[in-house]
């Protein structure tokens, strides 16, 4: 007769079992994605969308690079390819007395505004 009361034991714990309750699998946290990227001189620097920046030096002068960016918790691969030609001109917002903006290209202003503004 002893072997009645460790058969029953055995059954309750495998009841038991079924009757828990299913474990719910963890909702993985939203994962950052970049939302811009700023090619300065010698870095490019990436935001995410929960306000990270991550930063990659630029190796000299160089048209292509890639690597990882640093930085952050957000160490992830990058490439930049810069457009054959002569970079764009760079553009300086200045405002006016008026309270107006204008938009001097360096190429056309040397000191203070440029002509006809």
């Amino acid at each position: 007769m002893s072997f009645y009361p460790a058969y029953l034991a055995v059954v309750i714990l495998a009841l038991a079992g079924c009757a828990a309750a299913p474990a719910i699998a963890p909702v993985p946290a939203p994962v950052a994605q970049p939302r811009q990227a700023i090619l300065y001189r010698d870095t490019v620097t990436v935001q995410f969308s929960d306000g990270a920046l991550c930063v990659a030096p630029r190796p000299g002068r160089a048209a292509q690079w890639s690597g990882t960016l640093a930085g952050c918790a957000h160490p992830l691969p990058f490439s930049v390819a810069l457009p054959p030609g002569r970079p764009a001109p760079r553009r300086v917002l200045v405002q006016l007395g008026d309270g107006g903006t204008a938009v001097l290209t360096l190429q056309a202003a040397r000191y203070g505004l440029a002509p006809g503004v």
